[in-house]
């Protein structure tokens, strides 16, 4: 099966003209292998069979951990929560066993021996399991050495898909936030660096001899937790449950001049390099967050112009709840915007200029080798819509200033129409597409008259 799903938070449609860095600031992935069972490995309770696995996964960059849980077809038995199991040796079709106490081991054998086929899941490399991940094997039959303490399970290796009913994985509050180096410290405490500014006077979009834009400059600082939550049921072969709750905050800062030599009007995108940090339970799981930051603009001009256009945005306490196989149940709240803009026009004529700042949070996420292939995220696009008429050359703070003529036509000044628009969009493919929120707030619609 193989979508994609996420949620886009944007400002207003637009023609995408590229004008990107497709380079990547990637980081080696954070490998998560089999963690310690936070059980009592000394009780003779956890020789006993049980359908239901819980098994931590560590990072290996910190201690931080993915849970999954099985419930399987077999009863199964955890080897390595069992601390007199002092060795393990596996072959194509046998696990051997060796134990340290003889209590223990007489437990084994009257709580195995009263089962029928059961699971063993191992942790210890050699022929057991591949490296950072654990090995399953089906018994048939079992030999017992009471002298050595020594069980052998003849037995064939198998996975997760032929012995579970139902595998759930939860990843927890990873969040994402500025700093200063790109340091990774993996959940709860996930770090990615997320601020970025492009140099002074980059040049954004060029289409000689028509029109240059150019970033004065720009600055974009995210903060974003999320979490999720996936149920498979190997019977079915389907998802039965699949969402990510995303928390974000994102600030931006941009400057945007656009030197427009003749009537001319057209819309880009210009994206910096994205930022992509991995996390992979091998054999199981692997999540891709990738961060990608945009400046976006549509331009439009009747005759040659310069405009200048500055914008500064927070938006605080964004919160989404995306529900890939429930459309009803995806829901969103927060996403207070603060702004400031500025706008500035020499030359006289009818021209507008719509500048965006964007964040854009990507998970991508592979199960098992690609039974579930797909990939999620939110765009948060806050920008302006900025329509001038000029019969005079001046700026305007559209925040500040106020209207200087209250009635008749706009006669040797600047008419101005501002506002700032905002919407959420979710979308999960094959699934649905629904619009969660949006809104439109005036700045100003002024005339700013010389006469």
């Amino acid at each position: 099966m193989k979508s994609s799903f996420g949620v886009a938070l944007f400002a207003s449609a637009a023609l995408v003209v590229a004008h990107a860095d497709d380079d990547c600031g990637c980081e080696a992935p954070a490998l998560f292998g089999p963690a310690p069972i936070p059980v009592d490995t000394h009780s003779a309770a956890r020789v006993v069979p049980t359908i239901e696995l819980e098994l931590p996964y560590k990072s290996n960059t910190s201690d931080s951990h993915i849970n999954v849980n099985h419930t399987m077809k077999y009863p199964s038995v955890l080897l390595e929560a069992i601390a007199s199991v002092i060795n393990v040796d596996c072959s194509a079709d046998s696990v051997a066993m060796t134990f340290d106490d003889s209590s223990i081991f007489a437990a084994t054998q009257n709580s195995w021996n009263a089962q029928g086929d059961f699971v063993m899941v191992t942790n210890h490399l050699g022929d057991c399991d591949e490296e950072l991940e654990r090995g399953f094997f089906l018994v048939d039959t079992l030999t017992w050495d009471n002298s050595s303490l020594t069980c052998t399970a003849h037995s064939h290796k198998t996975n997760v898909s032929t012995t579970a009913e139902m595998t759930q994985i939860t990843f927890g509050k990873i969040p994402t936030s500025g700093v200063a180096a790109r340091d990774i410290v993996v959940d709860p405490t996930y770090t990615l660096n997320t601020d970025i500014s492009l140099p002074a006077s980059t040049v954004l979009y060029n289409y000689a001899p028509y029109l240059t834009v150019t970033a004065d400059s720009a600055k974009f600082e995210s903060n974003v937790t999320f979490s999720g939550y996936l149920a498979y049921n190997w019977l079915t072969l389907k998802l039965d449950d699949l969402y990510f709750d995303i928390d974000a905050a994102f600030d931006a800062s941009l400057q945007v001049s656009a030197d427009v030599t003749s009537s001319y009007n057209t819309s880009f995108t210009y994206s910096p390099s994205t930022l992509f940090y991995g996390l992979s339970v091998p054999g199981l799981i692997e999540l891709g967050p990738e961060l990608k930051f945009a400046v976006e603009a549509d331009i439009s001009a009747s005759e040659a112009v310069k405009l200048t256009t500055g914008l500064g945005i927070a938006l605080a306490d964004g919160n989404v709840h995306l529900d890939l196989l429930t459309g009803g149940k995806t829901t969103t709240s927060g996403w207070v915007p603060t702004y400031s803009a500025s706008a500035d026009i020499s030359g006289q004529a009818v021209a507008s200029i719509d500048p965006y700042a964007s964040l854009t949070v990507e998970i991508a996420i592979n199960f098992f080798g690609g039974l579930v292939d797909l990939s999620s995220g939110i765009t948060a696009k806050p920008g302006f819509q900025n329509d001038f008429v000029l019969s005079a050359a001046a700026g305007v703070d559209l925040t500040g200033v106020k209207n200087v003529t209250s009635t008749g036509t706009c006669a040797e000044g600047l008419l101005l129409s501002s506002n700032f628009t905002f919407a959420v969009d979710a979308f999960a493919t094959q699934w649905y597409n629904t619009e969660l929120y949006a809104v439109t707030v005036p700045i100003v619609e002024e005339c700013f008259s010389w006469a």
